[in-house]
C-alpha cells in the first residue's frame, strides 16, 4: 500500500497541472515498512524533447542527485511518478517496457500515474511491476 499525505498528493497534482499538456514526473521519497509512506516530492525535468506530451525521461545525473539528497535525509526513493495528460491513469506499453528494465535492480518500486484532463480533473493510480508476471499489479493508495 502507498500512503500519501494531502500535501504530497496536492503537489503531484499541481505539477501535472503546471506542465499540462506535457508530461511531468519525478520521484517520491519516504520510508518503507509494511506500507510505503511518501514524504518528499522530487520533481524532475523531462528530458524527452521529441515527444513530451506522451513520454517522460530523466537524466541519470539528475537522478543521482535526487537519490543522494534523499539518502542524506534518511529517506529512500519509493515511487516514480509521472503524468498522463488527457489519458487514463493506466500504465502504457512504454511504462511497462521501462519498468521491466528496472525491476531486477529496483524490485517493489511504485509507479504513481496522475491522469490530468484539460489541466483540471485528476485521477491517481499506483502500480508495482511484478517481474514474475512481466506486468503491473495495482497498488492501493491511501491519502492521509
Amino acid at each position: 500500500m502507498l500512503r500519501l499525505s494531502h500535501r504530497v498528493a496536492e503537489q503531484v497534482q499541481r505539477l501535472a497541472k503546471e506542465s499540462y499538456p506535457y508530461e511531468c514526473g519525478g520521484f517520491l521519497a519516504g520510508k518503507a515498512s509494511s506500507d510505503k509512506e511518501a514524504m518528499e516530492v522530487y520533481p524532475m525535468r523531462n528530458e524527452n524533447d521529441l515527444q513530451p506530451k506522451v513520454r517522460f525521461e530523466i537524466n541519470p545525473k539528475d537522478f543521482k542527485k535526487v537519490e543522494n539528497d534523499a539518502t542524506r535525509k534518511g529517506l529512500e526513493l519509493l515511487v516514480f511518478f509521472h503524468s498522463h495528460p488527457d489519458h487514463p491513469a493506466l500504465p502504457s506499453a512504454f511504462d511497462a517496457e521501462r519498468a521491466a528494465g528496472l525491476a531486477p535492480f529496483w524490485p517493489g518500486l511504485s509507479y504513481l500515474i496522475v491522469s490530468v484532463e484539460k489541466a483540471a480533473r485528476f485521477e491517481l493510480s499506483s502500480w508495482v511491476f511484478v517481474e514474475a508476471n512481466n506486468g503491473f499489479e495495482k497498488e492501493d493508495i491511501v491519502i492521509v
